[in-house]
């Protein structure tokens, strides 16, 4: 006998809360029993789909690309002994566009380490660098005003913030070949400095015009999480507990997504399940390593107003 779909659907989101709780259940566990310490955020990669680039191939990748450099510094030292200068101009093009990319590279990468570390003038110092000649190609542009969207983000300049992440996605949907990850990275980063400067109305235009959602994990985060900021300021929860399960679980595994895991808290509040509300909220505060006041200050507000009832 055939199951109504509406009995699937039912069995289906009553099997994503229970994994997720016990996704959760676990999570909790793991923090009770780690060092107090706080934990260094890593620098994370991602490919086209918005997957996380796993370290050691990313590691393999800057070998080869040192290692293609090396070749190309040989190949221009045979070439000068032969004395061909048509070759010799070509090679020595070669190395030195290779060579830019891998200097400009190590300062994007150097960048966002500082950003992390909370070093923003530091930060900013070498994402500036990247902007000026010789150095400023629209790649190397279009990722470095991508970085300074988020330094302004964390300084609380919002406006700032909006203007580089537009001029990043302008920069990143010309690119051939084109890299549709930075594209909706910069989208997402745009959105939200539209909310914190006010502009609700246009941050959900924005949002509804992103389609559809991404594969990867760590796009998917980036997405679900500026979907619920968007929804927390308009104070309205667009989702029942399944999906909101669903958005918690994936916020529990992926890398920089830990205000994810915040908004699924004020997520639960609002559907009345202040038991794991609390859960959630607990957890964020322990890993979250971002100032939200600056970042993301509708959040913090609401951290900050259930943090002394809730004896967080």
């Amino acid at each position: 006998m055939a199951i109504p779909s509406a009995a699937r659907d039912a069995v289906s989101a009553a099997s994503v809360a229970l994994t997720s709780r016990r996704v959760l259940g676990d999570a909790l566990a793991q923090s009770a029993t780690a060092s107090s310490e706080p934990a260094q955020r890593a620098l994370v990669a991602i490919d086209r789909d918005g997957f996380v680039i796993p370290p050691l191939r990313r590691y393999a990748g800057q070998a080869a690309a040192y290692s293609a450099l090396g070749l190309l510094g040989t190949i221009g030292v045979y070439t000068l002994a032969a004395g061909d200068p048509l070759v010799m101009a070509l090679s020595l093009v070669g190395t030195a566009a290779w060579g830019h990319g891998i200097l400009v590279t190590h300062w994007l990468e150097r960048a966002s380490a500082r950003m992390l570390r909370g070093d923003l003038d530091g930060s900013e110092a070498l994402l500036r660098r990247c902007l000026r000649p010789p150095w400023g190609s629209e790649a190397v542009r279009a990722q470095a005003h991508l970085r300074l969207s988020s330094l302004y983000s964390r300084r609380g300049e919002h406006r700032q913030a909006h203007e580089s992440a537009e001029i990043a996605v302008r920069l990143f949907s010309a690119e051939y070949p084109p890299q549709p990850q930075f594209v909706q990275l910069s989208r997402y980063q745009e959105i939200r400095s539209l909310v914190n400067i006010g502009k609700q109305a246009d941050a959900r235009y924005c949002m509804d015009e992103i389609d559809p959602i991404p594969i990867g994990d760590f796009l998917r985060a980036q997405h679900y999480l500026t979907e619920l900021y968007i929804a927390l300021v308009d104070d309205r929860l667009p989702m029942l507990d399944a999906a909101l399960w669903e958005r918690s679980e994936l916020a529990l595994r992926t890398p920089s997504a830990e205000p994810l895991i915040a908004l699924c808290a004020w997520g639960f509040s609002q559907l009345g399940e202040r038991s794991t509300s609390r859960d959630l909220l607990s957890l964020a505060q322990q890993r979250i390593r971002e100032p939200l006041d600056r970042t993301l200050p509708f959040l913090h507000r609401w951290i900050e107003s259930v943090r002394e009832p809730w004896h967080l």
